[in-house]
């Protein structure tokens, strides 16, 4: 099974890699920028073709627990929103369908971001970030030129700035990848995490077909997302996803550094519950997982207290929420856009 899974996306990624941009999927489009492009995908629906609208919806992701992160993630919930919105998922470079960069990072992509956020149509944006691409949104937020741009940040499961979170975020795998990247990046060169990449790409599309409700199988673009993880499987992108591994302490520091619980726009954040399984399961980290959890909670909604936005806790132990619970996800932004649009009709 294993070596037929990986010829397949062995063949998929080369004919992806080999596509124009005529070829490339419904929505999407390549934005220049001075090193390359960005692989942004727009759903709306059909009656907002070549409309303006105020506010619109824009989708960057994070990891999951094999760091694999790019607009795959998104293969529900953009369609759900995209029924009401016009909606943007894009890939940072090294990702998904952008281009590559010698050294992806999340701060870089807040840098690319500022370049074509300009570009995409709409005068304000709702940012969505899963996981570490927080880093990317606050960044953002912290850019006066492009803050006025936002009309909120939303978390999901965001990157935690406290002292705990951080011994946490630095320690395995982050900092195996700091010190054995030179050795490692030839050898991946080689091919040598090929079929290793390819049982955790099967394994990892099994586990989403499973958390998807019933209900919401025929919403979600599994061609989409099995076009993605076929990208995922190139030696490059394998080598991509080792150094944005390596660069990830260097993101952290200058998140850190941002006033986070001051936030110039409002942020909303949605938190799982997907530590509870790291702390069940573990056995000498118990109590600092137990302390990490907590100070994430109390991290969470005092920003978003602050700041004005909107905060959610759901009993969801699943860390992909954007497949398992996709409806809760969409009734908090549906809330928040609509706020935006009220928060617009009163200014006029």
């Amino acid at each position: 099974m294993i070596g037929l899974l990986l010829k397949y996306l062995l063949l998929l990624s080369a004919v992806l890699s080999s596509l124009p941009l005529s070829a490339l999927p419904a929505g999407s489009r390549l934005l220049p920028l001075p090193d390359g492009a960005l692989h942004v995908r727009l759903l709306q629906p059909d009656t907002f073709r070549d409309q303006h609208v105020d506010t619109a919806i824009v989708f960057i992701a994070g990891p999951n627990q094999n760091f694999h992160a790019d607009s795959a993630w998104f293969a529900l919930l953009q369609p759900l929103l995209a029924r009401k919105y016009r909606t943007y998922a894009v890939d940072r470079q090294s990702s998904g369908f952008s281009s590559d960069t010698l050294r992806p990072s999340y701060r870089k992509f807040a840098t690319d971001l500022a370049r074509i956020l300009p570009q995409l149509q709409a005068k304000k944006f709702l940012l969505v970030s899963f996981a570490s691409s927080s880093i990317t949104a606050r960044l953002l937020a912290d850019d006066p030129a492009i803050a006025p741009r936002l009309a909120g940040l939303v978390l999901i499961d965001p990157d935690v700035p406290t002292a705990t979170a951080q011994a946490l975020y630095n320690g395995y795998p982050a900092d195996w990848y700091r010190a054995n990247l030179a050795a490692l990046l030839p050898e991946l060169a080689k091919g040598v995490w090929n079929e290793r990449t390819a049982q955790k790409l099967s394994t990892e599309l099994a586990h989403l077909r499973q958390i998807v409700p019933v209900q919401l199988q025929p919403q979600t673009d599994w061609g989409y997302v099995q076009q993605v993880f076929a990208t995922r499987q190139s030696v490059p992108r394998q080598q991509a996803r080792a150094i944005e591994i390596a660069e990830y302490q260097t993101d952290l520091a200058l998140y850190n550094q941002s006033p986070w619980l001051h936030s110039p726009v409002p942020v909303s954040v949605v938190d799982g519950d997907f530590e509870a399984l790291l702390i069940a399961a573990a056995t000498d980290d118990k109590a600092l997982l137990q302390r990490w959890r907590q100070e994430g909670l109390d991290w969470g909604k005092t920003l978003a207290g602050n700041s004005g936005g909107h905060y959610l806790a759901l009993a969801d132990t699943e860390h992909l929420l954007m497949f398992s619970a996709g409806p809760a996800l969409a009734d908090v932004i549906n809330l928040l856009m609509a706020a935006a649009t009220a928060t617009k009709t009163a200014s006029r």
